[in-house]
């Protein structure tokens, strides 16, 4: 009898970041490391809105700073809010896996800079 191993590695290493707002939208920051620097997405998932959903969209720049990534999304979430439900706001940014591209130092930097009262929980 033979047996088959399979091993699954990631397709590139991946910094995940949980926001959710005072209403309960979430959202999923995924920013990944790539050969000249990062990229990054963000998931929406909205169960709130009169329509209700879930969305992938692409931040822009793609840069060789994790920062800007966690900037450019950090501002795509607040903008989605503004277009949804302006009395909405986020509550809480978590990353559940440690900080292994942006420090939850600088997160808090990024979010002052945005006007954000709460400071990033790492784990």
């Amino acid at each position: 009898m033979t047996t088959t191993v399979f091993s699954i590695s990631p397709f590139r290493d991946v910094h995940d970041i949980e926001v959710t707002t005072t209403k309960g939208r979430r959202f999923t920051i995924d920013i990944y490391k790539n050969n000249s620097g990062f990229d990054s997405e963000v998931t929406v998932l909205d169960r709130v809105s009169s329509n209700p959903g879930s969305w992938l969209y692409k931040t822009n720049p793609a840069s060789a700073s994790a920062q800007d990534n966690f900037s450019a999304a950090v501002q795509l979430i607040q903008d989605y809010l503004a277009q949804v439900d302006a009395q909405d706001s986020v509550k809480d940014i978590h990353n559940p896996c440690n900080t292994p591209f942006i420090s939850d130092a600088d997160q808090n930097a990024v979010l002052a800079q945005k006007g954000l009262n709460i400071n990033a929980r790492v784990n």
